[in-house]
């Protein structure tokens, strides 16, 4: 396994107390847009996954719950793709943390 690979693994442990990721992949990740068009700001998000290896459940985190600043929601004009830009949030540990 490359490094890439094993710090994504190591990564993914950390965020699900212990259990070992399933699979890991290179991911396709679109280039940097040079512009967007904004579709409004980020209130939450919620997505389905298996921490502590019971079975999928869904988490929700709302964005600057302790004041941070809100990142926006926009779109690639190019590919169409989502992108996340700005706030105050950081991915750590033990989550999504703002």
């Amino acid at each position: 396994m490359s490094p890439e690979l094993r710090k994504a693994a190591d990564f993914y442990e950390d965020l699900h107390w212990g259990i070992p990721p399933k699979n890991v992949k290179r991911a396709k990740v679109p280039r940097t847009p040079k512009a967007v068009a904004e579709l409004g700001r980020l209130e939450s998000v919620v997505y389905s996954t298996d921490k502590n290896g019971d079975g999928f459940s869904n988490y929700e985190h709302e964005f600057g719950e302790e004041g941070g600043e809100k990142p926006l929601l926009a779109v690639d004009p190019e590919n169409k793709k989502l992108h996340v830009v700005g706030g105050d949030y950081t991915v750590e540990d033990r989550g999504i943390v703002d």
